[in-house]
């Protein structure tokens, strides 16, 4: 039994598509080694370990952590070439190499962009002497190596990426407004407060991690000069958070008066429904009207309960029009 489960461990991977990554990162390894042995550079396992620092599994992720990487590693093997111009002109190198690496963790503690700094300047510092090479040729060849590993890294995790950021924020926004629009237009509802809490927590929790992914979803249309205009993603996320708060606000005011507003808590759940529907490619939704109507009617009519329907549902119906205006001007993928 004990081998039956691991025999299923080991095949999961195959199954399942987790084997890409480690397929992708082999790659680049392989064809960072192959270019800096074809251009006969010594020491070429150090384009290796660039490509190890820099490898994510998609293109999006890989742009966006992987140009942060480029300029960190640029600034810190440019700060390394100084540490040893100063180490050929006199300088302790151990004090040199301290003070710089020092000065690049320092630094790369406020700003993210500088990570990869103090590493790439402690391997050029730390750089060996080469027969028939200076120290500041050895730096120079070991920047060069950095920069293989690195543009290797780019152009494989671009090629062969898991996924895109874009398909893949359309597809999580899309999963989570349908949620929405499950609990909008249930007939029952959960009623337990720490269920409820849960529920909004999880939804919380999937807003950052879409707007994580827009960020690199932006990033990437930019990089293959897709999209409109830049942020586009970004402003997607920021609709889907504004219409969960739409959609909680109006639960809450179901929940003040039960059973008196289904009609309104259904048209909600199908104009949510159908931008999701939208997201995914789908047609249009024309779920807006029966929205639009239950909005005016609620604003004109009178009694307690529409005055506090009134305002919920006129800022979800505001926000699903400014969603949909902002689908419809996107390019085709």
């Amino acid at each position: 039994m004990n081998g039956a489960r691991a025999l299923q461990r080991l095949a999961d991977p195959w199954r399942n598509g987790r084997w890409r990554p480690g397929v992708q990162l082999a790659a680049a390894v392989a064809i960072a080694w192959c270019v800096a042995t074809a251009l006969h550079l010594p020491e070429s396992f150090w384009a290796v370990m660039s490509v190890l620092i820099v490898m994510r599994p998609s293109a999006g992720s890989t742009l966006d952590a992987g140009w942060d990487r480029v300029r960190g590693t640029a600034a810190g093997a440019l700060s390394g070439m100084a540490g040893v111009w100063l180490q050929h002109h006199g300088a302790q190198p151990i004090a040199t190499t301290l003070a710089l690496v020092v000065l690049l963790a320092f630094a790369s503690a406020s700003v993210p962009g500088m990570r990869s700094a103090p590493v790439a300047a402690l391997i050029i510092l730390s750089a060996g002497g080469i027969p028939g090479h200076s120290p500041l040729q050895v730096a120079l060849l070991r920047m060069v190596q950095i920069g293989i590993g690195v543009g290797v890294a780019l152009v494989v995790s671009t090629v062969m990426s898991e996924y895109h950021a874009g398909a893949r924020f359309d597809e999580g926004c899309a999963a989570l407004l349908r949620g929405i629009a499950r609990r909008m237009s249930a007939s029952r509802r959960p009623t337990d407060a720490g269920e409820i809490e849960r529920i909004q927590a999880g939804t919380r929790a999937a807003l950052v991690r879409l707007a994580a992914l827009a960020g690199s979803a932006d990033l990437e249309a930019r990089w293959w000069r897709r999209g409109g205009t830049s942020g586009s993603y970004r402003d997607k996320a920021r609709l889907a958070a504004r219409i969960f708060q739409d959609a909680t606000v109006l639960d809450r005011v179901f929940r003040l008066a039960p059973g008196t507003q289904a009609e309104a808590a259904q048209a909600a759940g199908a104009a949510i429904a159908g931008m999701a529907d939208a997201l995914e490619g789908k047609p249009a939704p024309s779920d807006l009207d029966e929205l639009a109507r239950c909005a005016a009617q609620a604003s004109s009519g009178e009694g307690a309960s529409n005055a506090l329907l009134a305002a919920p549902l006129n800022l979800l119906l505001d926000d699903l029009r400014r969603l949909q205006t902002t689908l419809a001007a996107r390019p085709p993928a």
